[in-house]
């Protein structure tokens, strides 16, 4: 089974500066973050992933910070790290065009374990 995985939407503002994924935190980021194909998790649920042996992603440098926007300006921002999720279908994990990030149960199963704000819903058979 597949499912649709919606991440915790935690910035409205982003920008790639060559590898680094800036984003503008409107509040503290659950383990995973994102907005479309632009996602950043938490070193320990990469980890996590990782382990498990979760397939269909990469990873790359990432940065947070809050500003005077932010719900929380005085907060420090977490450590985080880019996700880069293929469009393998077949992979764990994939970021499918029309659908968004769909994920297999292994990966689902992580997901769940370590983070809070995500929704995560079975994909209607095809």
């Amino acid at each position: 089974m597949r499912y649709f995985v919606e991440p915790d939407p935690a910035w409205d503002l982003s920008e790639l500066d060559g590898e680094t994924l800036s984003v503008e935190l409107s509040w503290m980021p659950d383990a995973l973050a994102g907005r479309l194909e632009e996602l950043v998790a938490t070193p320990p649920l990469v980890q996590a992933l990782l382990a498990a042996d979760v397939s269909g992603f990469s990873t790359g440098p990432a940065r947070g910070y809050f500003t005077e926007n932010s719900l929380d300006d005085s907060a420090v921002a977490p450590e985080l790290r880019r996700l880069v999720v293929g469009d393998d279908p077949a992979a764990d994990l994939a970021y499918v065009p029309d659908v968004g990030l769909v994920a297999s149960e292994r990966a689902v199963a992580v997901l769940r374990a370590h983070c809070s704000s995500i929704t995560i819903e079975p994909l209607p058979a095809s």
